[in-house]
């Protein structure tokens, strides 16, 4: 599920952002580069809720998985630190002849930069801003099955995604209401647990080999944003 999900919604995702890297502003019929943020180099604070929707990995127990998201940050210009909530399903597919389910919660802080960015001041002091980012972070997460056991590991996370807000009056220096909506594909990296058995060869091969510990799960999110 994962393999299938990740390339299609990669795409879906870098193609817009590809095609908005070089922004320009027009101003009495000139085209030029905007050389300004949405937000000038103002400071903001935001908040986030969003779906996720795509699969999970926990060692050999990969399937289609859906959960939900938070976050909470602080922007200064392009640059934003952000904490995460993200609580999905993790298991087997429901093709799969085995059953084990559960669900993970994963607690993290993440850095986002801003690349690429447009804005339409309508004349009042608001208007409305897309923004394209990229984003790393690290976490923890602590998966429990609803058989019985848990797994609590470290997991690293890559993002891109887009946003548009709809930009309030500037009521103070710099500050400004801004809520929205975004877009993102976001891939989870953890360490799997080691997996019992003699090497082996999943396909045509030269040499068999243990499975890899790497788990990576990738989820399509999209939500609101709102703050100031």
């Amino acid at each position: 599920m994962t393999k299938l999900i990740g390339p299609t919604l990669a795409a879906a995702l870098l193609l817009p952002s590809l095609a908005f890297a070089n922004t320009v502003a027009v101003d009495g019929g000139e085209a030029h580069r905007s050389a300004e943020t949405p937000w000038g180099g103002s400071q903001r604070v935001e908040g986030r809720l969003g779906m996720l929707v795509g699969g999970s990995d926990v060692g050999d127990a990969d399937g289609f998985a859906m959960g939900v998201s938070a976050g909470i940050g602080y922007r200064v210009g392009d640059v934003t630190l952000r904490g995460l909530l993200d609580y999905y399903r993790i298991g087997d597919g429901g093709d799969e002849a085995q059953d084990r389910r559960g669900r993970s919660t994963r607690l993290g802080g993440a850095l986002r930069y801003s690349f690429a960015r447009a804005s339409d001041d309508n004349g009042s002091g608001s208007g409305a801003a897309v923004d394209f980012w990229g984003e790393v972070g690290l976490g923890y997460e602590h998966a429990a099955w609803r058989q019985g056991g848990v797994l609590d590991r470290p997991s690293g996370e890559l993002a891109v995604g887009f946003e548009i807000d709809a930009q309030g009056k500037e009521r103070s220096p710099g500050r400004r209401r801004h809520i929205g909506y975004f877009m993102a594909f976001r891939t989870l990296i953890g360490e799997g647990p080691e997996m019992d058995g003699p090497p082996v060869c999943g396909g045509p091969c030269t040499k068999a080999t243990k499975p890899s510990r790497l788990d990576t799960s990738m989820f399509f999110e999209l939500g609101v944003h709102w703050g100031r």
